[in-house]
Formats: C-alpha cells, structure tokens, sequence
C-alpha cells in the first residue's frame, strides 16, 4: 500500500492451489477460471479521515416472528411471539451521505447491531358491547324500521380481526294505516224548500233559445244523483201529463243541500 491517504491504493495477497489433504501442489491442478484475485484498489485510511466519514443508523424495522425448527407456533398465544427485527447500517460521508466502504467507518467505529430480538404481542381482536333495545318503529302505522346500536369496547390492535357492524337494522309493522277513502268523509246538510225559480213559459224559451248551458248548469248545480233522477222523471211524467190533457200545468221545482268533504282533522277538502 502507498504513503498517501485516500482512494488508489492497492492490496495484495497469496493464492495458490492446494490439495483435498492440505498440502501445495501445481497451480496448474486447479481450476484457472475459477482462480480468485491476488489484488484489489484499496482506501487507506487516516486519521483525519474521522471527521468525514461515519456510520449512517436507520430505524429499526418491524418485528417478524421466528419460528425454531424444533417448535411450532402454538395455538394460543399467551406471553407474545420471540421475533427478529433489522435495520440499515451503511457508512458514508458527512457532506453529501455518498455511501463509502465500511472498512473506513470500520476503522474508528465497529459497525454498529444489524439485528435485535424483539417481541410480538399477541392478536387483539375488537370488543363490542352488547346490542342495546330495538328502537321504536320508525311509523306510527304500515311498515318502518328500527335499529339497535352498540359501541366499541376495545379496538383491535397487533393485526386482530376488525370490528363487526355497529347498527342493525329491521322492519318492523305497527297498526294498520287507514286508507285514504277512511280519512275524509262527506257532511251532508238538510235539504232546502223546494222552489221554482222560472215559470214554465220561460223555461220552454230558454230550452228553444241560445241559453241551453245555463239549464244545464242549473242541471249540474244539483249535485246528488237522485234529485237529478226524480226531477227527470217528474218532467217526464209532466210531459206525458200535458200531452193528455192541456189544462194541466205542473211546474217542476228542485231542493238543494249543501254537501262537503272534511278531512279527518277538520279541514275541507276537494269533493274528488
């Protein structure tokens, strides 16, 4: 090895073919491919080399079981499981962290623990509680739902199996619903005296006039279906009556009374 510090130096050593039993024999016995090198570039080392070289430490990494060929991983775990943990060791210098060869961190500083034993809790899995109640239903009538809920007692921890579901959900079916026809109902006044508004003579005119559709408004404003029939067989009968003898003159007369839709809260509502 030269004088000067640093890179560009060369080792040597001695290489030479042996005997199975140990003993020398002729390099040419052995193997020439297979012959290792007797030199090598080198990098002296100095003290000043101290302050710019140093061993770099990572974190450790995580714990990994390890299992002897002798044992197997019991079923239950108790007291945890014996594991192995590394981490990176590489010298470098102070500057710019370039990597450089141990052998110069080596030379102040032994390199420092690869590995480590270390432990492995055992598995956690999640704790629940217990469901509370079932909830109310949902609707007061027909068809709702309710849920029952419980919460976290412990969360898993070491890779222990998730929580389950914390709500649960049913249908559930109160009383029936009353239908729609069931929430209204018609309220239906007295009838009123029968009256007769037009004479005969200007009933027949407006017939034979332009002014039909107010008689069928007229028609229209008794609502009930059987005012409507009675007072259609009365004029039918009238005619009749007149066809036999001309000194009759009945005049047809109608009664109303008021009916209305009520909500089951008392409102009113459309007669549909």
């Amino acid at each position: 090895m030269g004088d000067e510090c640093g890179p560009g130096g060369i080792q040597t050593r001695a290489v030479w073919c042996a005997h199975a039993e140990g003993w020398t024999t002729l390099p040419t016995n052995c193997r020439q491919p297979e012959r290792p090198d007797n030199q090598q570039s080198c990098f002296r080392v100095c003290d000043w080399h101290k302050e710019l070289y140093d061993w770099q430490v990572g974190t450790w990494n995580q714990c990994r079981p390890v299992l002897s060929r002798s044992h197997e991983r019991p079923l239950e775990c108790l007291r945890g499981e014996e594991g192995i943990q590394t981490r990176d060791i590489a010298c470098v210098q102070k500057s710019n962290g370039a990597p450089a060869e141990d052998a110069i961190c080596e030379y102040f500083e032994p390199k420092p623990r690869q590995e480590q034993a270390c432990l492995i809790p055992c598995r956690q899995d999640c704790i629940v509680s217990e469901f509370s109640a079932w909830s109310e239903c949902s609707r007061s009538c027909g068809h709702g739902l309710q849920h029952r809920s419980r919460h976290v007692v412990a969360p898993p921890q070491f890779g222990g199996s998730a929580c389950p579901n914390l709500t649960e959900f049913q249908g559930c079916r109160s009383s029936p619903c009353s239908g729609e026809e069931s929430l209204h109902s018609l309220s239906v006044g007295p009838w009123s005296a029968c009256s007769v508004p037009h004479s005969r003579q200007i009933r027949q005119a407006r017939k034979r006039g332009k002014n039909k559709d107010k008689d069928k408004g007229r028609e229209k404003a008794v609502r009930d279906p059987e005012a409507r029939e009675l007072i259609k067989k009365k004029r039918n009968r009238n005619r009749q009556n007149r066809q036999e003898n001309k000194y009759w003159d009945i005049q047809i007369g109608y009664q109303t009374r008021q009916v209305t839709c009520t909500h089951r809260n008392g409102k009113t509502a459309a007669l549909r």
